[in-house]
Order: C-alpha cells, then structure tokens, then sequence
C-alpha cells in the first residue's frame, strides 16, 4: 500500500510539474512582446491628463500626451498645431511668474470606447507657491492603438500660454 501511494505521490507531482511548466512556455510564446505594456494600455483619460500635467511641470517633450495635430481653441480663436513648441512656451511661462501647474479637479465629462471629454480645472503657482491664476479647460481625448492622447483643448481666455 505505501509502495502505491508513493508511485501516485510522484506522478501526480510530475503531472503538475508539467502542466506549469507548458503554461508558462504558452505565456511567453503568446506574449506579443511589440505592444506597449498592459499596464500603460489601461490607463483611462483621467491618467492621461494627469500624465501631461506632470510632464508639464517637469517641462518634458509633451508630444507623447498628444495626438497631432492638435486643435486649440482659445479666446474663441482656433489654431491647429502640428508642433507643440508653437503651443507652450515655457520660457515665457516664467516670464509671468509661473513655477508650476496644481489639478484642483479633474472629470470626465463623456466616455466612448474611442473618444472622451475632460474637464480640468487647475491653478497656477509661482516661485512662492501663491496661486495667481485659477481657470478651466476641456480637453478631447482619443484612442489610437489602446493609448489616450490629447486631440482638442478648449480653453479659458485669460489663460496665458507663454506665446
């Protein structure tokens, strides 16, 4: 009896071994190592906008928030921009005293599978940490190849953009 129950002991542990083992390879095999991660395809309009605040403050390259080309409407005037240096000027920024951007609040306003609509309403602050600008804008998001990127902002006119 204690032959037998060893001889299944250590078949059964093959078997699962095995199986592990198989799964595994059929991971690797079936990853499409091409793709962005999971991770960066989940993340959802809010993530984006709050991805390109944080490149904005750190003053990075901002294309990669960014379907081109991209349509600003401002003070009621629109401006197409395939160049973002056109669009933000950071060393006019600091001319008017701006040190960095703060999200006081952030909804989405509409969802689609594709196509989302974000209200970001945010404060400007300088080297003092004094706010000395509190405005509104609304950003037109789009999914192209399971990444959210900005397409369209409207937004307030006294907002200045260092242009």
């Amino acid at each position: 009896m204690i032959e037998i129950a060893l001889r299944f002991g250590w078949i059964a542990q093959s078997i699962v071994l095995l199986s592990a083992v198989i799964l595994v390879m059929y991971i690797i095999i079936s990853e499409d190592w091409d793709k962005e991660s999971t991770l960066h395809s989940k993340v959802e309009p809010k993530g984006a906008i709050q991805q390109y605040i944080s490149d904005f403050n750190s003053e990075k390259e901002l294309e990669r928030n960014f379907h081109l080309p991209f349509m600003l409407i401002h003070n009621g005037e629109k401006s197409i921009h395939k160049d973002l240096k056109k669009f933000i000027n950071f060393k006019g920024l600091k001319k008017g005293g701006w040190k960095y951007t703060r999200v006081n609040s952030l909804d989405i306003v509409s969802e689609l599978k594709n196509t989302a609509i974000v209200r970001l309403n945010f404060s400007r602050l300088n080297k003092l940490d004094e706010k000395y600008l509190r405005a509104n804008a609304y950003y037109t998001l789009t999914k192209l190849e399971s990444k959210w990127g900005i397409s369209s902002l409207i937004i307030d006119a006294d907002v200045p953009l260092g242009t």
